[in-house]
């Protein structure tokens, strides 16, 4: 009999169901589509390789150790070394960090080391980082690098959910500046990861980020070949084996729970997604008076775009377009425009073509490739999250035999899916009685 069901097969179900294997238990995965991996997805499209999701993950150890084991080390891509990444600003592409700023904004954030104010209980990035670091930092560096992580608004975004560690920092050294410096120095170790174990056994390579040569999918397309896992299932049913565990996202994990797990069903409600437009084109190389180089550009959203920002595919990593062409990126709705996942394509790509060829200064216009709509993209770790998250745990520990990991809960990268997958069937395993 199987002793677990994982219900989707994200990257958070497949981590759940690798970690299981590992000591012994008997789990499959219930996907109800015909391939795993979620929103982390790579297509090859004339020529082009285009990701749906995620198109790299950071290289923290609990990615890095599960990269180790399912056998695809050497098939780490980094990017290209010294990739610059730059903020629209007043017309033009801008180095980050520093060349946004003006001279008054680069002073004020000299001055952070002197503020001397800590953070409430639940403060907003927003307040967090316009209180300790200026406005002007806070709308030209800090809001647009939120907008590329959860495309949300920095006054609504949670300090203590979105950015715990330095939420700590400021409390232990009473400044950002002089905790990164004790850090640098070797005076003060950082708290390494939580979630049992150690990083991998090779040492960590050089690289902000990483993808395969085959894209971002192969990491779930290799953990869907290790596990078991059933395709195009429905009626998945919680309490069908003695632990069920959700992955799915919340505004689907509510319809399996609502019948016998009201309370919690009507928690996971409260999940809020930015909705999210991937729109990838594609330009010649004589477009550009220089090579296309960095990582990308991102737009604040007083610049007079709709454009959220944009990621230099091609440039980043290689083999992602055909000889001779460049491949980009481009990112419309988040929190600030969600009605953008509903626009038609002609004005998706109306927008996108007009604005990428404004921001890149080119008189070549952008030919569209691809186009693809998430009408829940990116949850939204808003102020009071983790107040939620400790009520839906609390929740959980009166409904024995069901468990939750899930992007909605404990971060949002595909490293932090990992690694909660990983404690979670961790968990699993001592609620069987197995020692983990």
């Amino acid at each position: 009999m199987t002793e677990v069901i994982i219900i989707g097969a994200g990257i958070s179900g497949l981590s759940c169901a690798w970690t299981l294997k590992n000591l012994g238990i008997d789990a499959v995965v219930l996907e109800a589509s015909a391939r795993a991996g979620g929103v982390i997805r790579t297509e090859k499209i004339n020529g082009y390789q285009v990701e749906w999701g995620p198109n790299s993950f950071q290289p923290a150890p609990p990615a890095l150790r599960l990269v180790e084991e399912i056998g695809l080390w050497d098939d780490l891509l980094p990017p290209v070394p010294n990739a610059p990444r730059y903020v629209y600003w007043d017309g033009r592409l801008r180095k980050f960090p520093f060349g946004p700023l003006s001279s008054q904004g680069l002073f004020r954030l000299l001055r952070e080391p002197f503020v001397r104010s800590k953070s409430s209980t639940d403060e907003s990035v927003r307040d967090f980082f316009s209180r300790r670091l200026g406005p002007q930092a806070h709308d030209r560096l800090v809001a647009p690098a939120l907008t590329g992580i959860y495309a949300g608004n920095t006054a609504n975004l949670g300090m203590a959910a979105v950015f715990p560690k330095i939420i700590e920092m400021e409390r232990e050294c009473g400044s950002l500046t002089v905790a990164f410096l004790k850090a640098l120095t070797g005076r003060r170790k950082m708290a390494a990861p939580s979630g049992g174990g150690t990083g991998p056994s090779r040492p960590k390579p050089k690289g902000s980020v990483f993808s395969f040569p085959a894209g971002v999918e192969t990491l779930t397309r290799r953990l869907a070949e290790m596990v078991s896992v059933r395709y195009e299932f429905s009626g998945a049913r919680i309490g069908d084996a003695p632990v069920t565990l959700l992955t799915v996202p919340a505004y689907r994990a509510t319809g399996l729970l609502e019948n016998r797990h009201s309370q919690l069903a009507a928690l996971l409600k409260h999940v809020q997604y930015a909705p999210m437009v991937v729109a990838a084109v594609s330009l010649p190389d004589h477009a550009f008076k220089e090579p296309l180089n960095g990582f990308g550009f991102l737009a604040p959203r007083n610049q007079g775009l709709h454009l959220l920002g944009a990621l230099f595919s091609s440039a980043l990593f290689p083999d992602r377009a055909p000889k001779a062409r460049e491949l980009v990126t481009c990112f419309l709705g988040g929190m600030f425009e969600p009605e953008a996942v509903e626009w038609p394509d002609e004005r998706v790509w109306e927008t996108v073509c007009t604005e990428l060829q404004r921001a890149l200064q080119t008189s070549e216009r952008p030919e569209p490739v691809a186009l693809f709509r998430h009408h829940h993209a990116i949850p939204q770790y808003n102020v009071g999250h983790q107040r939620w998250a400790a009520s839906v745990k609390a929740e959980l520990q009166q409904t024995p035999g069901l468990f939750i990991t899930s992007n909605y809960l404990e971060g949002l990268s595909v490293p932090a899916c990992i690694e909660q997958g990983g404690r979670t069937g961790r968990a699993v395993a001592e609620y069987l009685g197995r020692k983990p």
